[in-house]
């Protein structure tokens, strides 16, 4: 088995989830713009322990706020600000409309359901924050390939597949990770499911 045939595996393996998702159309002008900016930016996130180290540093001097709890509660406090801004109800005039909810997720691209309406052939821009500490918002260019209405619980709602055209590499890696790591998860709970009866 080849390395590309690896590669087209892991894309197309996906996984159902509930996700924080931002999502926005954008022109054929605002995709050109952007293209370059997502694909070789990656997601800033600090989970090695030498970065760690150095938010630590950067704090203080006092040797009493350089311990390590500290530097976790700074990151905690980071993560708080985020979880505020998702609760946080857009209001009609910003860009992005945000929403918690069922995602059917790979590589390669999304499928989700939102109160926007969406049209097949229509480029997105959206944002997935994945449910793992550090909490990284990967940012994809995408083109709809199908656009939907569909009725939720007597309201209209828009169905949207979409195809990931611009995501940096290693966003994308995060995102094949966060995927085996859930279905792992699925896999495990289903076993002792099944030896627990």
């Amino acid at each position: 088995m080849s390395e590309d045939d690896t590669d087209d595996r892991r894309e197309y393996f996906r996984i159902k989830d509930r996700l924080a998702i931002e999502v926005r159309a954008i022109s054929d002008e605002e995709f050109l713009q952007l293209e370059n900016t997502i694909r070789y930016n990656p997601t800033q996130v600090i989970d090695k322990a030498y970065d760690m180290h150095f938010l630590k540093e950067s704090i203080s001097n006092d040797e009493k706020e350089k311990s390590q709890i500290l530097s976790y509660l700074v990151m905690i406090d980071k993560k708080l600000d985020m979880l505020v801004d998702f609760l946080y109800k857009p209001k009609k005039d910003e860009l992005f409309h945000t929403s918690y909810t069922e995602v059917e997720v790979s590589g390669n691209g999304i499928k989700f359901i939102t109160d926007l309406v969406i049209n097949s052939g229509d480029y997105i821009e959206i944002k997935v924050v994945i449910p793992r500490f550090p909490y990284p918002k990967i940012t994809a260019l995408s083109q709809v390939l199908r656009g939907e209405e569909c009725l939720v619980k007597e309201t209209m709602y828009c169905e949207v597949i979409a195809r990931f055209i611009v995501i940096n590499e290693e966003d994308r890696d995060l995102l094949i990770n966060y995927i085996f790591v859930k279905d792992r998860e699925r896999l495990r709970l289903k076993k002792e499911l099944f030896s627990g009866q």
